[in-house]
């Protein structure tokens, strides 16, 4: 049986072996993207990692994630409305200015000084994203996330069921669009590697997130998703 990338004890699960984008990026890019989210944590310890990079920690080889500039970060809404009034403490502030620029981004982004990559901040004000969805994620947690290991920093990382659901929103409303068809890419990525390293996953998470339109755009894409893998019990 293979060795799973998501070991789990009594309380929490944790991703290991991160070796997201090691063919498609290589080991340097990789380290470039763990740095922009070990500085993350640094900032707000509470962060929560969403998006395209969340999807790309739960995609392995040998499926391959899809290229991405940023990384979406899910903040509090108290941690959210401090940053866009900017009003948060000093101690927050400098630790924000030290490690990230303004950028010249419309969204709530930063730049991240050591590599340039953006980081996007996200809460349930933001129009991208299903506001319950985001509220149900924020007021549970352990629920809703695991964790993951990047070098001496641990961020909470949304569950690949909770992120389909995410996906999946944003797929059904806009499914010709250049963001819909990459969110539907991510869904299948996801679906393949979770299948292929026998992975289980609570689908009725996904359903209770979803309209019934969403939930049958799901049954579609996952009936289209082979899975090659018999997994021992």
């Amino acid at each position: 049986m293979k060795q799973k990338f998501i070991q789990c004890d009594d309380e929490r699960c944790e991703l290991i072996a991160d070796d997201f984008f090691s063919n498609a990026y290589g080991k340097t890019n990789q380290s470039r993207f763990n740095n922009v989210i070990a500085d993350v944590v640094y900032v707000y310890p509470d962060a929560i990692l969403i998006g395209a990079i969340s999807a790309a920690k739960y995609i392995r080889h040998p499926v391959e994630p899809r290229i991405t500039y940023d990384v979406d970060i899910l903040l509090s809404e108290s941690d959210f409305d401090a940053f866009l009034s900017d009003e948060m403490p000093v101690s927050i502030q400098e630790k924000l200015e030290t490690y990230f620029a303004d950028s010249d981004s419309a969204m709530h982004s930063m730049k991240h000084r050591q590599t340039g990559i953006y980081v996007d901040f996200l809460s349930v004000q933001s129009k991208a994203i299903k506001k319950k969805i985001i509220r149900y994620i924020l007021n549970n947690r352990k629920q809703t996330t695991n964790i993951l290991k990047v070098g001496d920093a641990h961020i909470e990382i949304v569950k690949p069921e909770i992120l389909i659901a995410l996906k999946l929103h944003r797929y059904n409303k806009n499914p010709n669009t250049e963001k819909g068809l990459s969110d539907r890419l991510d869904i299948i990525k996801i679906l393949k590697t979770l299948c292929a390293n026998c992975i289980t996953f609570e689908i009725s998470e996904i359903q209770e997130r979803l309209t019934k339109a969403e939930f049958k755009r799901y049954n579609q894409i996952a009936a289209n998703v082979e899975c090659e893998m018999t997994c021992e019990k």
